[in-house]
């Protein structure tokens, strides 16, 4: 059951040189929790997740730190630090899928990826962001299953 072609794919990406703003905006404008990072030929190099996004909005050494009260304005001048950095310094292994991979491939992908969007490419070539929560009311339609579960009783 290949149902990557039958769905509407987020085609968002950027290049590896592009800057940490120019990526933080396109994550943000796409509403999805991951956008590929690719190359001149097309290819996945990279995601960049809302994850990336906070650890270059946030120094980190916030993770060490127990209570942050006492800090102020430290995401200012955080992202003026990081603001041209490219984004191949925040971006991570990436996540793909072919897009005629079966669904129990896609779904094996998702439980082991950490954020709600994976890479569909077709020959190696980026097509599309796939998000988690639009592939499973897609997989629950086709098993019909309805995806409002309504009142339960």
């Amino acid at each position: 059951m290949a149902l990557l072609r039958d769905m509407q794919l987020l085609p968002a990406s950027f290049g590896p040189d592009a800057g940490f703003l120019q990526a933080a905006r396109t994550l943000l404008a796409a509403h999805s929790s991951a956008i590929a990072v690719v190359d001149h030929d097309d290819r996945v190099v990279g995601l960049f997740t809302d994850d990336d996004l906070l650890r270059g909005l946030f120094p980190g050494y916030l993770g060490e730190l127990r209570h942050t009260a006492f800090l102020v304005n430290e995401a200012q001048a955080s992202i003026e630090a990081v603001a041209a950095e490219p984004v191949s310094r925040y971006m991570r292994e990436p996540v793909t899928v072919e897009i005629d991979a079966s669904a129990a491939h896609v779904v094996e992908r998702f439980v082991h990826t950490p954020w709600g969007a994976i890479a569909v490419a077709e020959a190696g070539r980026f097509v599309g962001i796939v998000g988690q929560l639009e592939f499973t009311a897609l997989l629950m339609e086709r098993l019909a299953l309805p995806a409002d579960r309504g009142e339960m009783g």
